[in-house]
């Protein structure tokens, strides 16, 4: 068979196939036109009109219908019920924490731990060893004589000597038990700042409204508001069904490594993995007004943290005859760099965040309306993409999208007239659950790699060499605190989140004052709880193995505190006393609506 005759039949082939796919083109064209056109109709009905090629997303977002968009998602932020405890025979209504005698009572007992000044720091030895720790000899003595019924009925366990955990025994030794914590330690106050205070931070000084000083609102607000609420609870008679223990750690703001590591351990003995019902800790956003309407904020979950350090050593010499670069003009260069290239946007269903959008967008009345309709619309990259930078725009809403780098410390050189021989640079990182600590560490050495390549520089990263150090320095890139975003506690058909959201509702709706001077009258007083995100992290990392269900929330209204680590620290009485009113209903609520 000749070649021209194998290539007529190819040919000829082609031209069946090619007629063939004429036809089959064509009648796929037919019936995309059909399916269009019955498309159209049933999206016309039933669906968003995303149909129109390259429409921008406000375009699309201008075509839906707000109202509908709601009813068509009744699974987006369902709220539980209010939940108040059943009335028992010796116990106060809340009402009782609201009159004059209550809140002077409060106030005596809270200023006390305030004035006992606590501080932390991030150099302190060993317990034991550092006489800094013993402050908190004081502080417990404080706690034994303010509140003795609690010390009476409790057994009260000393974890690594400063830290205190309480037990009061439950009646119903099946049932799981609760863990309220705290912290005992304060950030310190700097000696050349006192000064700038409007009240000395150590006075607990009470203006008729606010309670002001160190601690004031981070976190003996929280620490003395259970304390009250369990002595009041047991002095009334109360005898709990499940199991309450108390955890107070003391170096929370050093993480907390002396007291909720040593507390974990502890309670890992004596309950197990897994072997407790829930935690409550400091944090979350407590109580604030967003887009016209109230929320509650608890955090379900905490980004991740990771601190890195890099190391840039050169020969050095003497400064009359200087290289181009020093040490510290190529350590700019790549500090530069790291606050150029940011870390994306980002949220998805494993952030927490990402349902504390979705509430804000169902019940947020005076947040723009195309937010509100693309944050429903995430599904969509296009509309996703402009709901993140709109949202960006504010400088919370963009921490909690994305991992954050902070550079907080750098030093190096020792002399004027000599070139320096190393430079140190240490940037902080909070991690989104979207990211990793590994996509930290590849962006930190991507960086690196550039500032590196342009001035022959070596490098070490994370304990292997990427090049080898050469004549010109080398880079040793290292990290501490490596810490991956916290497990999310789940909402969703969770007993638990049904009784800290129904008793939020309860206390702040029907038992706390809202001055007209911080919050707006005319918003409904209605409170939505949704699961919010922590950017920092509390003692709850330590405390991840003894259960799925930890929350972090402070009972207090968000613009009732202020300057948590900052001068002018300072809490409303008001505020506080909510947060006592709180534990208090919850404590009951836990034991009344929650079986396992």
């Amino acid at each position: 068979m000749s070649q021209q005759l194998l290539f007529d039949e190819k040919y000829t082939a082609r031209k069946r196939g090619s007629s063939m796919t004429k036809t089959l083109v064509c009648l796929a064209v037919s019936l995309l036109a059909l399916g269009y056109t019955a498309y159209s109709a049933y999206s016309t009905q039933y669906s968003s009109p995303f149909t129109t090629i390259g429409q921008s997303p406000l375009e699309k977002l201008s075509q839906i219908d707000l109202n509908a968009l709601i009813e068509s998602k009744p699974e987006v932020c369902p709220i539980p019920p209010k939940l108040v405890p059943p009335k028992q025979d010796g116990l106060v209504d809340l009402s009782y924490f609201g009159t004059p005698e209550y809140k002077n009572h409060s106030l005596t007992v809270w200023a006390g731990a305030v004035k006992l000044y606590t501080p932390s720091f991030d150099d302190l030895g060993e317990v034991g060893v550092d006489p800094r720790w013993e402050t908190f000899y004081d502080l417990e003595h404080y706690f034994k004589k303010t509140f003795p019924t609690l010390h009476k009925v409790a057994k009260l366990d000393h974890v690594n000597t400063h830290g205190l955990v309480y037990t009061i025994e439950g009646s119903d030794k099946g049932l799981k038990p609760v863990l309220l914590t705290g912290h005992q330690d304060v950030v310190p106050v700097p000696a050349e700042t006192e000064w700038r205070w409007k009240h000395p931070p150590r006075d607990a000084y009470f203006d008729g409204e606010w309670l002001w000083g160190r601690g004031a609102s981070d976190c003996k607000n929280n620490v003395v508001a259970i304390f009250e609420a369990v002595e009041q609870l047991l002095s009334s008679g109360y005898k709990p069904k499940r199991t309450i223990v108390l955890a107070f750690g003391f170096d929370e703001e050093s993480s907390g490594t002396q007291g909720a590591g040593k507390i974990t351990d502890f309670l890992m003995e004596q309950w197990g993995e897994n072997g407790l019902l829930l935690i409550v800790d400091e944090g979350g956003l407590g109580i604030a007004d967003f887009g016209g309407a109230r929320f509650a904020l608890p955090s379900t979950g905490e980004k991740g943290y990771i601190d890195v350090h890099i190391k840039l050593t050169t020969p050095g010499g003497h400064s009359s005859v200087p290289p181009k670069h020093t040490s510290i003009g190529m350590m700019g260069e790549l500090a530069v760099l790291l606050e150029k290239e940011e870390y994306p946007l980002d949220v998805s269903e494993i952030s927490p965040y990402y349902h504390t959008l979705q509430c804000q967008a169902k019940y947020s009345d005076a947040l723009e309306p195309e937010v509100r309709k693309g944050i429903l619309h995430l599904d969509d990259p296009k509309i996703k993409k402009f709901v993140l930078e709109e949202l960006a725009k504010d400088g919370t809403n963009k921490a909690l999208l994305s991992t954050t780098r902070a550079i907080d410390v750098v030093y190096g050189g020792v002399k004027i007239n000599a070139l320096p021989e190393e430079v140190v640079l240490k940037v902080n990182h909070r991690v989104s659950y979207e990211s990793s600590l590994d996509i930290v560490k590849d962006h930190i050495l991507d960086c690196v790699s550039k500032v590196a390549e342009s001035h022959g520089l070596g490098i070490t990263a994370f304990e292997e060499e990427i090049k080898g150090a050469t004549a010109a320095g080398n880079f040793v890139i290292t990290s501490d605190g490596d810490l991956d975003p916290a497990p999310s506690t789940p909402v969703f058909n969770n007993p638990t989140w049904d009784v800290l959201s129904g008793t939020i509702k309860h206390v702040f709706e029907d038992f706390a004052v809202y001055p007209e001077e911080l919050f707006d009258p005319a918003i409904s007083p209605k409170v939505h709880v949704a699961p919010s995100c922590m950017t920092g992290n509390t003692d709850t990392k330590h405390y991840w193995d003894l259960t799925k269900n930890i929350y972090r929330f402070s009972p207090v209204k968000q613009l009732s505190r202020e300057n948590a680590h900052a001068i002018d620290e300072r809490v409303q009485l008001d505020a506080h006393v909510e947060g006592v009113a709180w534990y208090y209903a919850f404590l009951q609520n836990l034991d009344a609506y929650v079986s396992e």
